[in-house]
């Protein structure tokens, strides 16, 4: 069962910790903390809340909801809506959600991390690559441009928030691009702003490199930037998206958790093993349309127990990345956040 989380301002909770405060401070408005319409959890509660929003990566929990894993398995599943991954990350933090799905920006989840130590455990990511495509640089269909290096002078935009804006201005300054001038948009204005004339390129993420070419206004400048610019190497695996389940709600139903994993594995197993079949219940979830579920690309997926030492270097690599750009206040462990059995 899905329920979404209306948009609607509140109050930061009286009483939370400093640090919880100085971390909403960082990802933006503290007041949609308590937007989300959701009541405070109890951490023994039956019912596992899981926040996602809406685009490509979440795809495993939403086969899993939908076909009724979590319920096969005997655990009480919600999918709650949110309008962006800053809104999960901190409804998260908040205590109003137990549990993330996939595509939930790994930075964020990191940057509750920090706020509170041991916060989380991860139980899967999301990587982009040259093949796993989940980022790109989109410009106007009949746009000149063959690299990106041809955007010298030109408009620029990436998402919201800082992950968004460090990526990209990594990207573009690899590319000897000026990135004083790089704008914030929502992604979902991406291609109306490229259309417009607003902008000449943006940073973004899938659908919006698939959107663009069905409707014939954008094209895919170059995809697989992060893996390229940011790691060095095009095939590396970027994981810029996380699942993750709060330690507490591990430590007071272990039970429930590894009924939660059973049914989320399920969901992963049939996104590899029929993706055509998978893509259906992007419908569910999402706006996209049939033809969009079927034209986005596969993504790949590293669950918990399959991460391997180059995996958890190249995650490692991506914490220590924003630590030197002085996002985070200190140096994360990435082994030590993974869930383990």
């Amino acid at each position: 069962m899905r329920s979404q989380a209306p948009a609607v301002a509140g109050a930061v909770l009286s009483g939370a910790p400093l640090k919880r405060t100085a971390f909403l401070s960082v990802l933006g408005s503290a007041a949609a903390l308590g937007g989300t319409g959701l009541p405070a959890l109890a951490q023994s509660g039956p019912k596992i809340l899981v926040g996602y929003w809406p685009v490509a990566a979440a795809l495993p929990f939403f086969v899993a909801d939908k076909n009724g894993y979590f319920k096969d398995a005997g655990v009480d599943v919600e999918l709650v809506k949110f309008a962006d991954q800053v809104k999960v990350t901190e409804a998260l933090l908040a205590g109003r959600i137990n549990a993330s799905a996939t595509g939930t920006g790994s930075t964020q989840l990191a940057l509750a991390e920090i706020a509170q130590p041991d916060f989380f455990k991860i139980l899967a990511a999301n990587l982009s690559s040259d093949k796993s495509v989940l980022d790109e640089v989109i410009v106007a269909k009949d746009a000149p441009y063959k690299k990106i290096s041809d955007l010298k002078g030109k408009k620029l935009a990436t998402g919201v928030g800082p992950q968004a804006m460090i990526e990209a201005k990594i990207v573009f300054g690899k590319n000897g691009l000026d990135t004083e001038s790089i704008q914030e948009l929502a992604p979902a204005q991406h291609i109306a702003a490229i259309a417009s004339g607003q902008i000449d390129a943006a940073y973004t993420y899938e659908p919006n490199g698939t959107v663009g070419t069905l409707n014939g206004t954008t094209r895919i400048l170059e995809a697989g930037v992060r893996s390229h610019y940011l790691l060095g190497n095009p095939a590396a695996p970027w994981y810029g998206g996380a699942a993750v389940v709060t330690t507490d709600l591990i430590k007071s139903n272990p039970a429930a958790i590894k009924k939660y994993i059973a049914g989320m594995k399920r969901g992963f197993i049939d996104v590899r093993r029929n993706i055509d079949g998978a893509r259906v219940a992007y419908e569910s979830y999402t706006t996209f349309d049939k033809k969009l579920a079927e034209a986005i690309p596969p993504i790949s997926y590293t669950i918990y127990d399959e991460f391997k030492p180059s995996d958890v270097q190249y995650f490692q690599d991506n914490f220590d990345l924003f630590y030197a750009q002085k996002i985070f206040t200190r140096k994360l462990d990435l082994k030590s956040m993974l869930y383990t059995a």
